[in-house]
Protein backbone atom coordinates (compact mmCIF):
# COMPACT_ATOMS: atom_id res chain seq x y z
CA UNK A 1 0.00 0.00 0.00
CA UNK A 2 1.36 3.41 -0.98
CA UNK A 3 2.12 5.96 1.66
CA UNK A 4 -0.34 8.81 1.89
CA UNK A 5 0.86 12.30 1.15
CA UNK A 6 0.75 14.57 4.19
CA UNK A 7 -2.15 16.99 4.03
CA UNK A 8 -1.29 20.65 3.61
CA UNK A 9 -2.20 23.06 6.36
CA UNK A 10 -4.73 25.67 5.23
CA UNK A 11 -2.09 28.39 5.55
CA UNK A 12 0.32 26.45 3.33
CA UNK A 13 -2.46 25.61 0.84
CA UNK A 14 -3.26 29.33 0.42
CA UNK A 15 0.38 30.42 0.09
CA UNK A 16 1.34 32.02 -3.26
CA UNK A 17 3.86 29.26 -4.03
CA UNK A 18 1.20 26.56 -3.60
CA UNK A 19 -1.35 28.46 -5.67
CA UNK A 20 1.17 28.91 -8.46
CA UNK A 21 2.15 25.24 -8.28
CA UNK A 22 -1.52 24.24 -8.50
CA UNK A 23 -2.08 26.57 -11.48
CA UNK A 24 0.92 25.32 -13.45
CA UNK A 25 0.08 21.72 -12.62
CA UNK A 26 -3.47 22.23 -13.93
CA UNK A 27 -2.22 23.98 -17.08
CA UNK A 28 0.26 21.17 -17.71
CA UNK A 29 -2.63 18.72 -17.80
CA UNK A 30 -5.37 20.80 -19.44
CA UNK A 31 -5.71 23.77 -21.75
CA UNK A 32 -7.92 26.32 -20.04
CA UNK A 33 -9.55 29.69 -20.33
CA UNK A 34 -8.69 32.37 -17.80
CA UNK A 35 -12.15 32.14 -16.23
CA UNK A 36 -11.93 28.37 -15.91
CA UNK A 37 -8.48 28.52 -14.26
CA UNK A 38 -9.81 31.19 -11.88
CA UNK A 39 -12.74 28.89 -10.99
CA UNK A 40 -10.43 25.92 -10.35
CA UNK A 41 -8.10 27.92 -8.10
CA UNK A 42 -10.94 29.60 -6.22
CA UNK A 43 -12.49 26.20 -5.53
CA UNK A 44 -9.29 25.27 -3.68
CA UNK A 45 -9.28 28.57 -1.83
CA UNK A 46 -12.88 28.02 -0.68
CA UNK A 47 -12.07 24.46 0.41
CA UNK A 48 -9.10 25.51 2.55
CA UNK A 49 -10.30 29.00 3.43
CA UNK A 50 -13.01 27.91 5.83
CA UNK A 51 -10.43 27.17 8.50
CA UNK A 52 -8.31 30.33 8.31
CA UNK A 53 -8.40 34.08 8.71
CA UNK A 54 -10.55 35.84 6.06
CA UNK A 55 -7.64 38.22 5.43
CA UNK A 56 -5.51 35.29 4.26
CA UNK A 57 -8.30 34.20 1.92
CA UNK A 58 -8.51 37.74 0.52
CA UNK A 59 -4.75 37.78 -0.14
CA UNK A 60 -4.95 34.39 -1.85
CA UNK A 61 -7.80 35.56 -4.11
CA UNK A 62 -5.89 38.70 -5.08
CA UNK A 63 -2.82 36.59 -5.82
CA UNK A 64 -4.92 34.38 -8.12
CA UNK A 65 -5.91 37.51 -10.07
CA UNK A 66 -2.26 38.59 -10.33
CA UNK A 67 -1.29 35.09 -11.43
CA UNK A 68 -3.94 35.00 -14.16
CA UNK A 69 -2.95 38.48 -15.38
CA UNK A 70 0.69 37.35 -15.55
CA UNK A 71 -0.23 34.17 -17.45
CA UNK A 72 -2.37 36.13 -19.90
CA UNK A 73 0.45 38.61 -20.51
CA UNK A 74 2.99 35.83 -21.08
CA UNK A 75 0.70 33.91 -23.43
CA UNK A 76 0.49 30.85 -21.19
CA UNK A 77 -3.25 31.53 -20.99
CA UNK A 78 -4.94 32.62 -24.21
CA UNK A 79 -8.74 32.51 -24.39
CA UNK A 80 -8.78 32.92 -28.18
CA UNK A 81 -6.40 30.00 -28.71
CA UNK A 82 -8.37 27.91 -26.22
CA UNK A 83 -11.68 28.73 -27.95
CA UNK A 84 -10.24 27.95 -31.38
CA UNK A 85 -8.93 24.58 -30.24
CA UNK A 86 -12.20 23.57 -28.61
CA UNK A 87 -14.31 24.85 -31.54
CA UNK A 88 -12.20 22.96 -34.08
CA UNK A 89 -12.33 19.76 -32.03
CA UNK A 90 -16.07 19.94 -31.49
CA UNK A 91 -16.70 20.67 -35.18
CA UNK A 92 -14.70 17.54 -36.03
CA UNK A 93 -16.96 15.54 -33.75
CA UNK A 94 -20.12 16.93 -35.38
CA UNK A 95 -21.18 19.61 -32.88
CA UNK A 96 -23.45 22.45 -33.93
CA UNK A 97 -22.59 26.13 -33.67
CA UNK A 98 -25.03 26.45 -30.76
CA UNK A 99 -23.50 23.52 -28.89
CA UNK A 100 -19.99 24.90 -29.32
CA UNK A 101 -21.06 28.38 -28.19
CA UNK A 102 -22.81 26.91 -25.16
CA UNK A 103 -19.80 24.82 -24.12
CA UNK A 104 -17.33 27.69 -24.51
CA UNK A 105 -19.64 30.14 -22.76
CA UNK A 106 -19.92 27.75 -19.82
CA UNK A 107 -16.12 27.75 -19.60
CA UNK A 108 -15.97 31.53 -19.37
CA UNK A 109 -14.98 32.50 -22.91
CA UNK A 110 -16.46 35.80 -24.09
CA UNK A 111 -18.95 35.95 -26.97
CA UNK A 112 -16.60 37.70 -29.43
CA UNK A 113 -13.90 35.05 -28.98
CA UNK A 114 -16.50 32.32 -29.41
CA UNK A 115 -17.77 33.76 -32.70
CA UNK A 116 -14.21 34.20 -33.99
CA UNK A 117 -13.30 30.64 -33.05
CA UNK A 118 -16.35 29.13 -34.72
CA UNK A 119 -15.88 31.11 -37.91
CA UNK A 120 -12.18 30.21 -37.96
CA UNK A 121 -13.01 26.50 -37.58
CA UNK A 122 -15.53 26.74 -40.42
CA UNK A 123 -13.20 28.77 -42.63
CA UNK A 124 -10.50 26.10 -42.30
CA UNK A 125 -12.88 23.54 -43.77
CA UNK A 126 -14.16 25.75 -46.59
CA UNK A 127 -17.70 24.37 -46.23
CA UNK A 128 -20.90 25.32 -44.45
CA UNK A 129 -19.90 24.45 -40.89
CA UNK A 130 -23.27 23.52 -39.44
CA UNK A 131 -24.23 21.45 -42.47
CA UNK A 132 -20.93 19.56 -42.42
CA UNK A 133 -21.20 19.04 -38.66
CA UNK A 134 -24.80 17.82 -39.01
CA UNK A 135 -23.66 15.31 -41.63
CA UNK A 136 -20.97 14.05 -39.26
CA UNK A 137 -23.48 13.87 -36.42
CA UNK A 138 -25.99 11.95 -38.57
CA UNK A 139 -23.30 9.51 -39.74
CA UNK A 140 -22.07 8.92 -36.19
CA UNK A 141 -25.60 8.37 -34.84
CA UNK A 142 -26.83 6.53 -37.97
CA UNK A 143 -29.63 8.99 -38.66
CA UNK A 144 -31.47 9.68 -41.91
CA UNK A 145 -29.52 8.46 -44.93
CA UNK A 146 -27.28 6.31 -42.70
CA UNK A 147 -30.23 4.23 -41.58
CA UNK A 148 -31.82 1.31 -43.47
CA UNK A 149 -34.05 2.64 -46.27
CA UNK A 150 -37.19 0.93 -44.99
CA UNK A 151 -36.79 2.52 -41.51
CA UNK A 152 -36.23 6.12 -42.67
CA UNK A 153 -39.86 7.30 -43.03
CA UNK A 154 -40.91 5.88 -39.66
CA UNK A 155 -37.88 7.37 -37.86
CA UNK A 156 -37.80 10.78 -39.59
CA UNK A 157 -39.38 12.70 -36.70
CA UNK A 158 -37.06 11.07 -34.20
CA UNK A 159 -34.06 11.91 -36.37
CA UNK A 160 -35.22 15.53 -36.67
CA UNK A 161 -35.56 15.66 -32.89
CA UNK A 162 -32.07 14.28 -32.36
CA UNK A 163 -30.59 16.89 -34.70
CA UNK A 164 -32.63 19.66 -33.05
CA UNK A 165 -31.48 18.63 -29.57
CA UNK A 166 -27.91 18.70 -30.85
CA UNK A 167 -28.47 22.37 -31.76
CA UNK A 168 -28.95 22.21 -35.52
CA UNK A 169 -31.57 24.36 -37.23
CA UNK A 170 -34.66 22.81 -38.80
CA UNK A 171 -33.41 23.75 -42.28
CA UNK A 172 -30.04 22.05 -41.76
CA UNK A 173 -31.66 18.99 -40.18
CA UNK A 174 -34.07 18.58 -43.09
CA UNK A 175 -31.27 18.95 -45.66
CA UNK A 176 -29.19 16.28 -43.96
CA UNK A 177 -32.08 13.84 -43.58
CA UNK A 178 -33.17 14.28 -47.21
CA UNK A 179 -29.71 13.74 -48.68
CA UNK A 180 -28.94 10.66 -50.66
CA UNK A 181 -25.59 9.04 -49.92
CA UNK A 182 -25.01 8.21 -53.59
Amino acid sequence: MAARKPRLTPEKALAPETLEKNATSYLNRFDSSAANLRKVLQRGIRRHGREVDPDLVQRAESYVEELIARYLASGLLNDQRYASTIAWSLRERGSSKRAIAHKLSARGVDAAAIQDAISEADRDRGVDGDLDAARRFARKRRLGPHRAADERPARRDRDLGALARAGFSLEVARRVLEEDLD
